[in-house]
């Protein structure tokens, strides 16, 4: 669906606070609030916007650290790939997973209390899961950008 300035006007404004009241949504995309009700709405239906959610702090919740786990599978059967990926969806301190391409066959977004707590999360979860060869973990020492608004441009 092609997006035209308004659209894109809604939907920064929305991604700044998705409970901006539909009047102060429509001050910043310079309509007024019923076509920006309509907009949005479309915009939902359309599946542009998925869903609303808070953006919850980590650190209030205890979750200090952040890493990514580098995974490799020792054959890519289907039913490896369906164990592992069901494993992950399972697991709730994985918060991203995707396939990719290289040398690794996942790459694994993982939260933790602490280092101890990712070495559980690691060696009695993820290396436990049949089918995983080997796992890489990268420590984040400090995000610079978090990954909250996607360009609109």
């Amino acid at each position: 669906m092609p997006l035209d300035e308004f659209d894109r006007k809604i939907l920064a404004a929305l991604q700044e606070d998705a409970r901006m009241p539909v009047a102060q949504v429509a001050e910043h995309a310079a309509l007024s609030a019923t076509p920006v009700s309509r907009r949005i709405r479309k915009l939902e239906e359309d599946g542009v916007i998925r869903g609303y959610q808070p953006v919850l702090d980590p650190r209030k919740l205890g979750l200090e650290l952040n890493a990514y786990v580098l995974i490799n599978l020792d054959a890519h059967s289907d039913v490896n790939i369906e164990r592992f990926e069901s494993a992950i969806q399972d697991n709730a301190y994985v918060i991203a997973c995707h396939a990719v391409t290289g040398d690794m066959d996942y790459l694994v977004h993982v939260i933790a209390r602490d280092v101890e707590h990712l070495s559980q999360i690691t060696l009695k979860s993820l290396l436990r899961i049949p089918g995983v060869r080997d796992v890489k973990s990268i420590i984040v020492l400090e995000t610079i950008k978090p990954p909250l608004k996607l360009p609109l441009g």
